[in-house]
């Protein structure tokens, strides 16, 4: 059985994701997106290339993210590498970090 979370969940997961992030972010991180699927929280982090560091900075992150739960809430985190242009997410994941980027012209 599926069950989307009301606002008030997303809000309070979307805080305590970035919360969570605190010290995460470096210049390689290019997004992070809250979604969920009707069973778990999704958190996706988007880098521009292969960084060990940066790894090891999203692997603590669930750690994080557990320690701010009041209950237990299902996490599932997803990487991504890519420099390429990245799309808006379709609703309701939700955008909770993006770095600034140049726009060609």
């Amino acid at each position: 059985m599926t069950i989307m979370p009301a606002l008030q969940e997303w809000n309070l997961q979307s805080l305590t994701a970035v919360q969570a992030m605190l010290g995460l972010p470096s210049p390689n991180l290019r997004r992070v997106t809250l979604d969920h699927n009707g069973q778990l929280w999704l958190i996706s982090f988007v880098l521009a290339h292969e960084d060990a560091e940066d790894r090891e900075e999203i692997e603590d992150f669930g750690t994080e993210w557990d320690a701010l739960q009041s209950s237990f809430e299902q996490l599932e985190i997803r990487i991504l590498i890519t420099s390429e242009p990245l799309p808006w997410p379709a609703p309701p994941a939700r955008v909770i970090y993006q770095r600034r980027e140049a726009v060609s012209k």
